[in-house]
């Protein structure tokens, strides 16, 4: 009977222990998402008055992106349905390597996956939407 007990409680104390891992990661992570959007330059997004979003996003150019203060001004994900994902640092600066790496023009309808945290997406992969 009282090795029972030790098991019940080993076992209750193993399952506290993982889901306060699970925890630790949300809360470190963030929210996993996967998103699919056209990807832009927050200047050029900003300067936009909206009236024809899609058209901007499709013809949207890497020359575009590559620009200094296009780069300065880090990256954006923009969904079907409008909503807008800001990229983190570390994000805008892996982002702008892979724009360089591709030889993709325009249309930057993408795909994503990462966690979103504080409001500020952080991408662990990024490719090209098929």
């Amino acid at each position: 009977m009282f090795a029972k007990k030790h098991i019940v409680v080993a076992v209750l104390i193993a399952v506290c222990i993982l889901c306060a891992g699970n925890l630790s990661f949300a809360f470190t992570h963030g929210k996993r998402v996967h998103v699919r959007g056209h990807l832009i330059d927050v200047s050029c997004w900003s300067d936009s008055d909206h009236k024809d979003d899609q058209k901007l996003l499709r013809e949207h150019t890497k020359n575009c992106l590559q620009m200094p203060d296009c780069i300065k001004s880090g990256y954006v994900i923009v969904t079907a349905q409008g909503k807008v994902y800001t990229l983190d640092a570390a994000s805008n600066a892996s982002t702008t390597a892979w724009i360089e790496a591709t030889k993709h023009d325009d249309n930057w309808l993408v795909d994503v996956k990462g966690h979103l945290r504080d409001g500020k997406l952080n991408i662990k992969k990024i490719q090209l939407a098929r």
